[in-house]
């Protein structure tokens, strides 16, 4: 089934739904899919698997264990002066 007939599809059974408990379970299987961007090589990057990073690297600034760098450093990376 082509992608947008399998959108429809699935929209149209979602809508004639009744049962809540099956209904939190579709929206609780979303927004464990939900992606929002691809990391570097391409891999898909979820919302939960962003937030679970955001999250582990302000543990590791706290705990003063981040490797940071200044714009002039990243600059001289990059450009390899």
């Amino acid at each position: 089934m082509k992608s947008e007939k399998l959108k429809i599809s699935v929209a149209q059974r979602i809508l004639n739904l009744s049962n809540d408990k099956l209904l939190k379970k579709i929206a609780h299987l979303l927004d464990e899919e939900n992606i929002i961007g691809y990391d570097a090589e391409g891999n898909p990057v979820t919302d939960e698997s962003y937030i679970q990073d955001i999250n582990a690297a302000l543990l590791e600034l706290k705990e003063d264990n981040l490797e940071t760098y200044t714009g002039d450093e990243v600059k001289r990376r990059i450009l390899g002066s």
